[in-house]
C-alpha cells in the first residue's frame, strides 16, 4: 500500500515472538536479523565451511568493531577474529555512506547508501562478520565533530549505539578511532571515536536508556591503533597499554591468511575504489586499552570462551567436542547423531548463547546431514493482492534418515503431506498463496519513511541497527532427521538462469500493481515555454486499466490533467507525454502522478531497480513525483560532447538548458571531429577512469587553441606523484591537510567574487549572491592549490575558522578557446534542482562564447 504500512510478510513478529516479553523479543528478533540473509551469501562451501562451523560452536565469545561509514572498518581484524578466533564479531558503521562519492555509477545519497549497504554485507559474507548501522545518516565529508554530532543529534547516535551493544553483548569493544582527545582525520571519523566510550558506560548503567533493554558491560574496551602501511619499530616495543595480535597468521582450512580474507573482503567496496592487495606475511595489528579490564596478553584476556560460561551448557560442549572429535570430511552424516545430542540440550537453554547458538547448530546439522532447503516463488515481483505459487525443495545428500513432516508459507492453505527423504532425490512440495491486499512494498526499513534532517526514522523500531531489509516471505519446513524433529526457516527467493552468467538468484519482492514514474527526478524550464514531461506506467498484472492523473503546483498548468491507461501484458511500459506550461516568474514545486485503477485501487508510487555485479539486485520504491524549476537561465553552447568518468548526472542537466549532449567515447577522443563542439565538459573523476582522455590530452589542447571550451570537474589527486589536470597551463591541487582545506564542506560558506566582473560571474547570465543559496551537502572538493598567473580565479570560500580557498572555480585563456577548471559540486547541486548552480553552470559551458 502507498502509505507504506508493514503487512504481515514484512517483519511482523512471528506467533513465537509475539508470547515472549518485549525485551525477549527484542533481542531474538535481533538475533534472527543477523542470520545470512540473501545479501550474505556464504562464499565457503563444503568440508572448509563445516569445519568452522565446528569449531566456532564451542566458542562463546564475540567481539564489536565500532567506526563511522563503510570501509573504515579493519577487515583484517573482522576476519582475524571471526574466521581465526571464532568468535561471534560485528562491525557497527553508525552510517551507510550516503555522502560519499560513486566511482562505478551515478547514484547519491540515499540509493548510494543502499549500494554501500550491501558492499558491506558482500564484505561481510567473506570475512565472517556482521553487519550493524545507526540511524544516522552521512552528510558528506566533516572537518569538526561537533558539526557532525549537531547534526546527528548526540543523544540519538548515542541511543543507537548503547541499543547494539546491549542487544549484541560483546566481549571486546574495538574502537576504529581514537577516544578524546584523539583526531580521525574527519569530523564524523573523530565523533564516532569521541563517543564511543560513553556509549560503552551507557550501555552498562541499566538507568541509561532503560527502554533499550538490560544493560550490558562489555570486558574491555579498545582502540585499534591506526597506521598508514606496517607498524614502525617503536611501535611494536612492549607497552603496559598496548596489546598485539597477529593477523597475518594462515589458516589450513581456508587456505588463506586472515589478511588475505581481509584483502578480498574490502575489495567488496567497489564504490569507493577500495580494491587492495591481499597482503602476505606477517601483519600485527595494536590496540590501546580505553576503559574497561585491561588486557596484558592479547585481546581476549579474561573472557571466557567456553561453554561454561552459562548454567547447563557443559552439556552442549560435551556433545560438540565429540562432533569435532568424530568429524571425517568424507563421511560427515557420522557425526550428525552427536549433534542431534547437543540440539536436544541446547533445547532447554534459554538465554543470549543458546540463541546466538541455535541457528548456529542447525546450520552445522544441515551441511553434515548434506540438505539442501531451498523456498522458491513462481515469479520475483508479486503485487498486493495477487497470486503466488511457492515451491519448497528438499533433498537428502548423506545416508542419514530424514523425513519431510510439512512446509508452512504465510497466508497458504496448511498440508499434511509427509515422506522420507530418498538419498539425492529432491521432493518439491507447492504452495498456492494471495499477497495480502495491504501488503507493503519491500522497501528497505530505513528509507519507508522520510528522514528528519541527517536521521532515519523507522516505522518499526525493533529493525533499527538491521543492515538488511527483512524477506518478503518466509517458508518453515518441519523435517526429522535420525528421528529427531528439526524446523528450518528460509527466505522465498526466485531462481533464473542467465545465458552469459548462470544460476542467479534474487529476493522476492512485494511490487506496486502498476509503477508510476517520472523519468527524471528534476525538470528545469529555462523560459516559460511549455515542455513536454513523460510518465512512464510500468504494468505488473497481465492487464490493467484506469485513469493517470498529474497534480501540478500553483501557478504551473498541465495538459492533459488526466487520461485513460490500457496496459495488456505484464510487464508493458507506456509511456505518456504531460504538456508542461511554468509561470512566467522563477518558480519550483512538484508535479505528482498517480493511477487509479478499474478496482478501485489508487497507486502513486514507482520503482527502480539497482543492479551491479558484486550486489544483490536492489529495488527502490519511491513517490511519483516529480522536482520541477522555472529558472531565467541561458545556455551559448548548444552543442556538448560529454566525457563520463566515475558517473554523475549532469548530461541530463544540460538537456535541460536546450544543449544536444554526445557522450564522447574512446574513438572519438581519439580521431573524431572535436571542433563541432561548441564545450567539452570531463564528468567528475573522469581523469581517474579514463585513460583515454589522457592519451587525448594533445587533442584537447588543439581543441581549446581553435576555439573550444574544455571544462575539466575534480578529480582525486593522488598524495604524490604526477596529477595531471589537462591544463593548458600549470595547476597544482591543494595539498591534502588535516585540516581539508582542499574542499569546503558547509554548503553555506559565504561566497566572495575575487572579481565582479569575471566572465564566468557575468555572461550570458549574471551570478548574484543568491546563486549561492540553496547549495546541498557541499561547495565543492579537490580544489587547486596554485596556478598560473594566466589562470583567473572567480571566487573564493572558506569554511569557518580557514583561510579563503580561490581554487575552486578557474579560467584560462588559450588561443582563440577558453579551459575551465572547477571543483565546485555541480554533480551534486544540478540534480538536486539547485537554480543558482544552473545558471552558473551555463555560464561555464558558454565561456568565450
Amino acid at each position: 500500500m502507498e502509505d507504506g504500512r508493514r503487512g504481515p510478510d514484512s517483519g511482523a513478529p512471528s506467533p513465537v515472538l509475539a508470547k515472549l516479553n518485549p525485551v525477549k523479543r527484542l533481542v531474538l528478533a535481533f538475533l534472527l536479523a543477523c542470520l545470512p540473509s540473501l545479501s550474505q551469501p556464504t562464499p565457503r562451501i563444503g568440508s572448509p565451511e563445516l569445519e568452522q562451523t565446528l569449531d566456532k560452536l564451542n566458542v562463546l565469545g564475540s567481539a564489536l568493531m565500532m567506526a563511522a561509514h563503510p570501509d573504515d572498518e579493519n577487515t583484517a581484524v573482522i576476519s582475524y577474529l571471526a574466521r581465526g578466533r571464532l568468535l561471534r564479531t560485528g562491525y557497527l558503521s553508525a552510517t551507510r555512506g550516503e555522502g560519499g562519492q560513486n566511482l562505478i555509477g551515478p547514484e547519491q545519497g540515499a540509493l548510494m547508501g543502499l549500494i554501500r549497504t550491501q558492499e558491506l554485507l558482500a564484505a561481510r559474507s567473506i570475512d565472517g562478520g556482521e553487519q550493524f548501522f545507526t540511524r544516522s545518516i552521512d552528510f558528506g565529508y566533516s572537518k569538526f565533530p561537533e558539526e557532525a554530532l549537531a547534526q546527528w543529534g548526540r543523544q540519538q547516535l548515542l541511543a543507537d549505539m548503547v541499543r547494539v551493544i546491549r542487544q549484541f553483548r560483546p566481549d571486546v569493544i574495538i574502537a576504529r578511532f581514537p577516544p578524546p582527545p584523539g583526531d580521525g582525520g574527519h569530523g564524523q571519523h573523530t565523533a564516532v571515536g569521541h563517543l564511543g566510550p560513553v556509549a560503552y558506560e551507557a550501555a552498562a548503567d541499566p538507568k541509561q536508556f532503560p527502554e533499550l533493554g538490560p544493560a550490558w558491560r562489555a570486558k574491555r574496551y579498545v582502540w585499534n591503533v591506526f597506521q598508514f602501511g606496517r607498524p614502525r619499530d617503536q611501535d611494536l616495543q612492549p607497552n603496559p597499554n598496548r596489546v598485539r595480535e597477529e593477523l597475518g597468521e594462515y589458516n589450513p582450512v581456508l587456505g588463506k591468511s586472515y589478511a588475505e580474507i581481509a584483502g578480498e573482503s574490502r575489495s567488496m567496496h567497489r564504490s569507493q575504489a577500495m580494491g587492495t592487495s591481499e597482503r602476505k606475511g606477517s601483519v600485527p595489528a595494536l590496540f590501546d586499552h580505553v576503559a574497561g579490564e585491561r588486557a596484558e596478553q592479547g585481546l581476549l584476556d579474561g573472557i571466557d570462551l567456553t561453554w561454561g560460561r552459562i548454567d547447563g551448557g557443559e552439556r552442549v560442549g560435551v556433545h560438540l567436542a565429540k562432533a569435532r572429535d568424530e568429524y571425517d570430511p568424507r563421511h560427515p552424516e557420522k557425526i550428525v547423531p552427536h549433534l542431534l545430542d547437543a540440539w536436544e540440550e541446547l533445547e532447554g537453554l534459554q538465554g543470549y548463547w543458546p540463541d546466538v547458538k541455535r541457528p548456529e547448530l542447525l546450520h552445522a546439522i544441515e551441511l553434515a546431514s548434506g540438505l539442501w532447503i531451498d523456498a522458491t516463488a513462481d515469479r520475483w515481483d508479486a503485487v498486493p493482492g495477487g497470486k503466488l505459487t511457492v515451491e519448497a525443495t528438499v533433498l537428502n545428500r548423506s545416508s542419514a534418515k530424514v523425513v519431510f513432516q510439512g512446509l508452512s508459507v504465510p497466508h497458504a492453505a496448511a498440508g499434511s503431506e509427509q515422506a522420507p527423504l530418498v538419498e539425492n532425490e529432491p521432493l518439491t512440495i507447492r504452495r498456492e498463496l494471495t499477497i495480502p491486499a495491504d501488503a507493503a512494498y519491500t522497501q528497505p526499513p530505513w528509507l519507508a519513511l522520510e528522514p528528519t534532517g541527517t536521521t532515519y526514522r523507522y516505522k518499526d523500531e525493533s529493525l533499527i541497527g538491521r543492515a538488511d531489509k527483512p524477506p518478503a516471505l518466509e517458508a518453515t519446513i518441519r523435517l526429522a532427521v535420525d528421528g529427531r524433529p528439526l524446523t528450518f526457516t528460509k527466505p522465498v527467493v526466485y531462481r533464473w538462469v542467465d545465458p552469459a552468467r548462470g544460476e542467479r538468484v534474487r529476493s522476492l519482492e512485494i511490487v506496486p500493481a502498476v509503477a508510476v514514474a517520472f523519468t527524471r527526478d528534476t525538470r528545469i524550464f529555462p523560459n516559460a515555454e511549455p515542455r513536454s514531461v513523460p510518465v512512464v506506467l510500468t504494468s505488473n498484472l497481465d492487464s490493467a486499466e484506469g485513469t493517470l492523473r498529474i497534480v501540478a503546483p500553483p501557478g504551473w498548468k498541465v495538459e492533459p490533467a488526466s487520461q485513460p491507461v490500457k496496459l495488456t501484458a505484464k510487464g508493458q511500459a507506456a509511456t505518456f507525454e504531460v504538456r508542461t506550461t511554468p509561470p512566467s516568474d522563477a518558480s519550483s514545486g512538484e508535479l505528482r502522478a498517480e493511477v487509479e485503477l478499474s478496482d478501485g485501487r489508487q497507486i502513486a508510487t514507482g520503482m527502480r531497480a539497482i543492479e551491479y555485479e558484486h550486489i544483490p539486485i536492489q529495488m527502490i520504491y519511491s513517490d511519483a513525483k516529480l522536482h520541477v524549476e522555472r529558472i531565467d537561465v541561458r545556455l551559448l553552447s548548444k552543442k556538448i560532447g560529454y566525457v563520463m568518468g566515475a558517473g554523475d548526472n549532469i548530461p541530463e542537466a544540460l538537456q535541460e538548458l536546450g544543449a544536444d549532449v554526445t557522450l564522447l567515447g574512446s574513438a572519438e577522443l581519439a580521431a573524431g571531429d572535436l571542433t563541432q563542439y561548441d564545450a567539452i565538459v570531463a564528468g567528475v573523476r573522469a581523469l581517474n577512469t579514463r585513460e583515454d582522455l589522457l592519451a587525448a590530452e594533445k587533442r584537447i589542447h588543439e581543441y581549446i587553441h581553435q576555439g573550444g571550451t574544455f571544462v575539466m570537474q575534480y578529480n582525486v589527486f593522488e598524495r604524490r606523484g604526477p596529477n595531471p589536470t589537462l591544463g593548458p597551463y600549470r595547476l597544482e591541487p591543494q595539498q591534502m591537510t588535516r585540516d581539508r582545506i582542499d574542499r569546503i564542506v558547509d554548503e553555506n560558506a559565504p561566497v566572495r567574487f575575487v572579481n565582479p566582473d569575471h566572465p564566468l560571474l557575468t555572461a550570458p547570465n549574471h551570478i548574484s549572491q543568491a546563486d549561492f543559496e540553496g547549495w546541498v551537502q557541499e561547495r565543492g572538493l579537490y580544489f587547486m592549490g596554485s596556478w598560473d598567473e594566466r589562470y583567473l580565479p572567480a571566487i573564493e570560500s572558506a569554511d569557518e575558522g580557514q583561510p579563503q580557498q580561490a581554487g575552486s572555480l578557474l579560467m584560462a585563456r588559450y588561443g582563440k578557446g577558453v579551459y575551465v577548471f572547477t571543483g565546485l559540486s555541480f554533480f551534486r547541486q544540478l540534480p538536486a534542482g539547485v537554480p543558482g548552480a544552473y545558471r552558473l553552470f551555463a555560464n561555464i559551458v558558454s565561456a568565450g562564447k
